[in-house]
């Protein structure tokens, strides 16, 4: 995070800003396309294979279900007067599989190739939502009920999904990569994108129209035009004479 947030680094932030005046014409168009073009909708390609995708996991999930015939109140075995149920066994295996989930996430987020997240975001997605039937399987009402609720719920997922991009940012070098923190900030974009398409492209739409009356402002007001450009002038100077970080 020192890495794209530090005070070493507000000229190239002081500069993105700035880009803004030259863009004026353009940033509205791009925000029009985000909020009024009607391509960021649930119902349109590639968008909709989210339904899909739901569709054919929770299809997989049921399969399995009904083949494996759990019975989650068998004992699997004692312990002097305690009983240990089947249904333990449903949460340890569980807990497992998302845990080899997680790692592999962590693996690939210290990689050099996006694809390797991307895809391990989707395997992520997957599991999660098996996972939802496996805790529906230990017929425990918490458990059981917090399953039904990622089944019935895709937004559920979807926000347990960022939860996780978010921590295995850091996990995987997010505090002190660039590339890690914006490759993390890159992938919870398209999965909002995927997820929520139309509310996402909606406040990418606000941001870009931002950064227009923040560009507007700089042309039209004077006082704060030369308090930014001084204020761009300390940086540089700072930037150019400081002593690199060893």
């Amino acid at each position: 995070m020192r890495d794209v947030l530090g005070s070493r680094n507000w000229i190239y932030w002081w500069a993105t800003l700035t880009t803004s005046v030259f863009l004026s014409s353009w940033l509205p168009t791009i925000a029009g396309f985000f909020r009024d073009s009607g391509f960021f909708s649930p119902n349109t390609f590639p968008f909709s294979l989210v339904k899909g995708l739901n569709q054919w996991i929770d299809s997989i999930a049921q399969n399995i279900e009904n083949s494996v015939q759990f019975n989650p109140n068998a004992a699997l075995f004692a312990i002097g007067s305690i009983q240990v149920h089947a249904w333990v066994l449903a949460v340890v295996v569980g807990l497992l599989v998302l845990g080899g989930a997680v790692a592999l996430y962590v693996r690939a987020l210290k990689s050099s190739a996006l694809g390797d997240d991307i895809l391990t975001l989707l395997a992520l997605y997957f599991i999660l939502r098996v996972e939802a039937y496996i805790i529906g399987l230990t017929n425990v009402a918490p458990l059981e009920g917090a399953g039904n609720i990622v089944i019935e719920n895709p937004l559920v997922g979807f926000w347990v999904m960022m939860f996780f991009l978010f921590v295995l940012i850091f996990m995987g070098g997010g505090l002190h990569s660039r590339r890690a923190f914006w490759r993390g900030l890159l992938e919870a974009v398209l999965i909002a994108l995927f997820v929520l398409p139309t509310e996402t492209a909606n406040a990418l739409g606000l941001m870009f129209l931002g950064l227009y009356a923040f560009g507007n402002l700089l042309t039209t007001n004077l006082v704060f035009g030369i308090f930014w450009g001084m204020a761009g002038v300390f940086m540089a100077l700072t930037r150019l004479t400081g002593t690199a970080a060893t």
